[in-house]
């Protein structure tokens, strides 16, 4: 792991008074994807990513409320923001400039509807939750926002984070702590506030951050939810609120979370584990599985934590689970999915499997839209999300190559020199790594290779 002593001198890093950051993100579209990955993003694009508006109701833009102005309409909450996140990457890591035009065009309304107290989009969710605002949906078209920003630099995003977490400070703590899937998923909003203050210097950013842990359900001191896709995305919160506490509890929770439900519910290969709607005692064989949107966000889980841990763990987790289980969610031409993904699956018929996975009806046959509503749209960030995370600048003004594939990167090191870097393998069929190295003039920099 590099020395995290300060701030690495090109890229945008943990600022002060956050925790520092062994490894940093690099702009989104400074790595270009290569064989099989590129070929696996390719079929993405023409397939359920790339095609989903023609058959999802939900993207439908004329009647979305999420492309308003008003904010008036259907289909607001979460489907259009967990596909977008993914098709709107997709579009920046292929330079797919079809892709990169739409997703901009529900870009451009989400940010058009915003109202002079912050808020923005669906005006419905203000009050979803009993009369009181509903914040989960939000905290996907957050990283919708993100992504864009990272890749055009449209500092008109960061204007309108700034305004909608303003109006999130005035919320009482309690707000956080409301409704089901936001209270236990508010550790997606503290990543979004951190990121806007790491580009902003706001110190009542911080104060924010602190409110949301205050308020939300608290995976810092134990898994408190058993629902396989919260348990995927929730169980590294603790370790994200660790950048702004830097409480030794904090740090080790994602870590803590994970090898409890790993011991009990992922004793096989593949590297998801049993939780087909949820977990549940005694059922913990390879007959049951995990479900689609569980795998995405366990894979963004570890590319988060390996990026504010510097644990190389993480990214060993991240590639079983993306090269085994995610494949294996979809069929070879993605161009459909099944809701449950298993160890031992021979079965990918229409008949019911309860009771011996939890939900009934038909959840192991493939299909490209059918009931699996949620995870249609949200397999999206799978390879894009990826693609992004191949390399990883470093405190040193360095480069880490943190998963294999192969792939191309050209970014600042050293002194200032931009160094391209052509990554030559077949991993995971082969595990030998070619690297060929150039730059205009000399430079030395530190290069990581993770073992």
């Amino acid at each position: 792991m590099p020395a995290t002593g300060g701030q690495n001198p090109f890229y945008v890093s943990n600022r002060p008074p956050l925790a520092p950051s062994p490894f940093v993100k690099l702009p989104i579209g400074s790595i270009k994807s290569r064989g099989w990955l590129r070929q696996q993003l390719l079929l993405a694009r023409n397939g359920m990513v790339g095609r989903l508006k023609e058959i999802s109701p939900w993207l439908n833009f004329e009647q979305s409320a999420w492309a308003n102005k008003d904010g008036q309409g259907k289909y607001g909450w979460e489907e259009m923001p967990y596909w977008l996140r993914g098709f709107g990457d997709l579009g920046y890591v292929l330079g797919d400039q079809e892709l990169i035009v739409e997703a901009k065009k529900w870009i451009e309304a989400a940010m058009a509807s915003q109202r002079e107290d912050g808020w923005f989009g669906p005006r419905a969710l203000l009050t979803g939750l009993d009369g009181k605002p509903d914040l989960w949906p939000h905290m996907l078209m957050l990283n919708v926002l993100q992504s864009y920003y990272e890749f055009s630099g449209d500092r008109r995003v960061l204007d309108v984070m700034t305004r909608y977490f303003q109006w999130q400070h005035r919320l009482p703590v309690s707000a956080f702590g409301e409704g089901y899937w936001p209270k236990l998923r508010a550790g997606d909003n503290i990543e979004s506030v951190l990121w806007l203050y790491n580009r902003t210097g706001q110190d009542w950013l911080l104060d924010l951050a602190r409110k949301i842990h205050a308020g939300m359900a608290r995976w810092d001191e134990d898994i408190i939810n058993w629902h396989n896709v919260n348990l995927a995305q929730g169980f590294r919160a603790g370790t994200i609120f660790w950048m702004v506490s830097q409480k030794p509890e904090h740090l080790i929770s994602a870590e803590r979370n994970y090898t409890k439900l790993m011991d009990i519910y992922g004793q096989f290969p593949g590297g998801g584990f049993v939780g087909d709607e949820n977990c549940r005692p005694g059922y913990t064989d390879p007959r049951g599985g995990i479900e689609t949107c569980g795998i995405v966000e366990f894979m963004h889980s570890f590319q988060m934590l390996l990026r504010i841990t510097g644990q190389p763990i993480w990214a060993d987790r991240c590639e079983e689970i993306a090269f085994n289980s995610f494949p294996a969610s979809m069929t070879p031409d993605q161009k459909a999915l099944h809701y449950i993904t298993c160890a031992n699956q021979v079965q990918l018929d229409r008949h019911n499997k309860a009771p011996g996975i939890q939900n009934g009806g038909t959840m192991f046959s493939y299909s490209p839209f059918e009931c699996y509503r949620c995870c249609q749209h949200n397999v999206s960030i799978g390879w894009p999300y990826y693609a992004e995370e191949l390399w990883l600048a470093t405190p040193d003004a360095g480069l880490a190559a943190s998963l294999y594939a192969a792939s191309e990167v050209e970014a600042k090191v050293g002194d200032g020199t931009k160094v391209h870097i052509i990554e030559e393998t077949d991993y995971p069929f082969e595990e030998t790594i070619r690297l060929r190295l150039s730059c205009n003039k000399p430079v030395r920099f530190p290069l990581y290779l993770r073992i």
